[in-house]
C-alpha cells in the first residue's frame, strides 16, 4: 500500500515536473490564444454592428356605440373578444389599401418608417415598434395609433384606443452588445483551450525522469542518479561540477559514490578496464561525470586515467583548469610520441589526463588509426581504469568507432531533456558496434521527480562505514598487494558521517 502511495506520489511529481516545464516553453500558448479568441469575439460583435431601437405602448381598448360616436367601456368577455380580434387581424389591417392611404395623407409614404407588432395582454393592446433610429420607432408607434381603429373600420367593430402606458422616445440601442464582457469571457476561453494544450502536452511527454523510466526504455543496470547542482549566489565562487571543488553540494558527492560503487559491482562479474563515456547530445553533462567519476574511482585508491577523445572540441583541459600547453590523443597519433610524458597531473588528486590542445578536421581519420590502438593497449597495460570522454553518439559515429578500442559504455541521460524516441535511436546505432553497455546514469535530475529505489547513491541503505570511509585518508591494497596510504580527493567527510 505504501508503495503504491508512493507511485502515484512519484507520477504526480513527473506530471507536475513537466507541466511547469512545458508551461515555461510555452506560455505563450494559452496567452495567444486568449488574445485571439478575445480579439475575434470583439471583431464579430462591433463589426457589422446597427443598433435598432425600440419603443412600447400599452392602451384600453373602447367601444362605440352603433349609430353614434360616444366612446364607452364594454363588458370584459366582449372586450376581451374584440382584442383577440384586433391582434389577430392586424397584420392585414395595417397592410391593407386603407392604411396606406390614411399613412401617405398623414407622412407622404405609404408604409411605416419602422416595424410595428400588436400584442395582447387581458384585456390591453401593447404596440411595440422596431427601428434603426430613436425617432422612427416613437413615430412609427405614434402613427399607428393613430390610424389603426380607422383603418379597422368594417373589419372588427368599431372600437377606440385609451392610453394606459405612454410611450417614450428611446435613449439608448436595446441591441447594444456587452463587447468588453463578452471578450473577456472569450479570452478566459482560449486561456483555457491553451491550458488545456500544455496539459495535453505535458501528460503524453516522453523522457526520461527516474531509473524505472531509464531502464524500462533501454533494459540497462541503473548506475544511479546525479542531482542537479546548485550553488549559492556569490559573485566569486567556483562554480565547477567538480569532486575537487570544495563548494560542491554534499548531495553530489555521495550520488557520484553511489555510481561508482554501482560500477564497480557491476564490473565484478564482467571486468572492463577501458570504459567509454557517452550520451545522445551535447548539454547532458557527459564530461563533467567522466570527469567525476574518474576523480572519484582514483580517489578509492586505483590507477585512472582520463581521456579526452572529442577530437572535435577538446573541454577536458579547461573543465579541470589546465591552462598550459598539453599533448593530445591528434598530436600522439599524427607525430607519436611518449603516451606517459604526455599525461596531465590533476590537482589534488591521483588522477592523470589525456588531453591536448589540437583538434582534427577528419576526426574518424584519426579514431580508425593503427596508432590509436598502440596508445590505448599501453594505456590499458599501466592503468586499473581507462575513461574515455566520446562525443555525443547521437549526432556522431565517433563513439561507435571508439567502442572496437573499449571494454564496455556508459550511456548518460540527461533527465526530462530528450524525449525517449531519439535517446533509444541513439543507443540502437551504438549498439550496432557491439559496445557492451555496463550501465546507464540519470544526470542533473531534480529531486521531486527522480526518486527510485536506490535514491540518489544508488546504493540503497548502506552507510559510509561499508566502504570504510571514516576519515579524508584511507588504506586500499595497491597494485602490489600492499597496504598503501591513499590521499583521498577532499570529500569533506567527518568521523560523524
Amino acid at each position: 500500500m505504501d508503495e503504491q502511495k508512493r507511485t502515484k506520489t512519484i507520477q504526480f511529481s513527473v506530471l507536475w515536473h513537466n507541466l511547469l516545464r512545458t508551461l515555461a516553453r510555452m506560455f505563450w500558448i494559452p496567452i495567444l490564444l486568449a488574445a485571439a479568441f478575445g480579439f475575434l469575439r470583439y471583431r464579430d460583435l462591433t463589426r457589422g454592428y446597427v443598433p435598432m431601437y425600440t419603443c412600447s405602448g400599452t392602451y384600453r381598448v373602447t367601444a362605440t356605440r352603433s349609430g353614434s360616436m360616444d366612446i364607452s367601456p364594454i363588458g370584459f368577455y366582449q372586450t376581451t373578444n374584440v382584442v383577440n380580434s384586433l391582434v389577430s387581424s392586424f397584420p392585414y389591417v395595417m397592410n391593407s389599401d386603407k392604411a396606406q392611404s390614411l399613412l401617405r395623407d398623414k407622412t407622404g409614404s405609404p408604409r411605416l418608417p419602422a416595424s410595428v407588432t400588436c400584442t395582447t395582454e387581458t384585456t390591453l393592446l401593447i404596440f411595440q415598434s422596431v427601428a434603426a433610429s430613436p425617432e422612427d420607432a416613437y413615430n412609427a408607434l405614434q402613427y399607428t395609433v393613430e390610424i389603426f381603429p380607422q383603418a379597422a373600420a368594417g373589419i372588427v367593430q368599431p372600437f377606440g384606443l385609451e392610453i394606459f402606458e405612454q410611450p417614450t422616445l428611446p435613449r439608448a440601442a436595446y441591441n447594444e452588445p456587452n463587447v468588453r464582457s463578452s471578450s473577456v469571457k472569450y479570452g478566459i476561453l482560449g486561456f483555457g483551450i491553451g491550458m488545456a494544450v500544455i496539459f495535453a502536452l505535458a501528460y503524453f511527454r516522453k523522457t526520461v525522469h527516474n531509473t524505472e523510466d531509464l531502464h524500462e526504455l533501454l533494459s540497462t543496470p541503473s548506475l544511479g542518479v546525479l542531482p542537479k547542482v546548485r550553488f549559492k549566489a556569490r559573485t566569486k565562487q567556483n562554480k565547477k561540477i567538480l569532486l575537487t571543488n570544495a563548494q560542491l553540494e554534499e548531495s553530489y558527492v555521495e550520488a557520484m559514490r553511489g555510481v561508482c560503487f554501482q560500477l564497480r559491482k557491476e564490473l565484478e562479474t564482467q571486468p572492463a578496464k577501458v570504459v567509454m563515456v557517452t550520451s545522445t547530445s551535447p548539454s547532458e553533462g557527459k564530461s563533467t561525470v567522466s570527469a567525476n567519476l574518474a576523480l572519484m574511482l582514483s580517489s578509492e585508491g586505483a590507477r585512472v586515467v582520463l581521456v579526452d577523445c572529442d577530437l572535435r572540441k577538446q573541454t577536458l583541459k579547461d573543465l579541470f583548469g589546465v591552462t598550459g600547453p598539453s599533448v593530445g590523443l591528434v598530436d600522439l597519433i599524427k607525430n607519436g610520441g611518449s603516451v606517459d610524458k604526455a599525461l596531465l597531473s590533476v590537482e589534488g588528486s591521483r588522477l592523470k589526463l589525456l588531453s591536448g590542445d589540437r583538434i582534427a578536421d577528419h576526426p574518424q581519420n584519426f579514431l580508425s588509426a593503427p596508432e590509436l590502438h598502440t596508445i590505448m593497449s599501453e594505456l590499458r597495460r599501466n592503468y586499473d581504469y581507462v575513461i574515455v570522454d566520446t562525443p555525443p553518439s547521437g549526432l556522431l559515429s565517433d563513439a561507435a568507432t571508439l567502442s572496437e578500442w573499449s571494454d564496455g559504455a556508459i550511456y548518460v541521460v540527461r533527465q526530462d531533456f530528450l524525449n525517449d524516441a531519439s535517446i533509444l535511436d541513439s543507443v540502437q546505432r551504438l549498439s550496432e558496434s557491439d559496445v557492451r553497455f555496463i550501465g546507464s546514469v540519470i544526470n542533473l535530475a531534480d529531486r521531486s521527480t527522480s526518486h527510485s529505489g536506490y535514491g540518489y547513491g544508488g546504493y540503497g541503505g548502506y552507510g559510509y562505514g561499508y566502504y570504510g570511509y571514516g576519515s579524508k585518508k584511507y588504506y586500499t591494497k595497491g597494485a602490489s598487494g600492499d597496504e598503501d596510504e591513499i590521499p583521498m580527493i577532499d570529500l569533506k567527510l567527518d568521523a560523524d558521517d
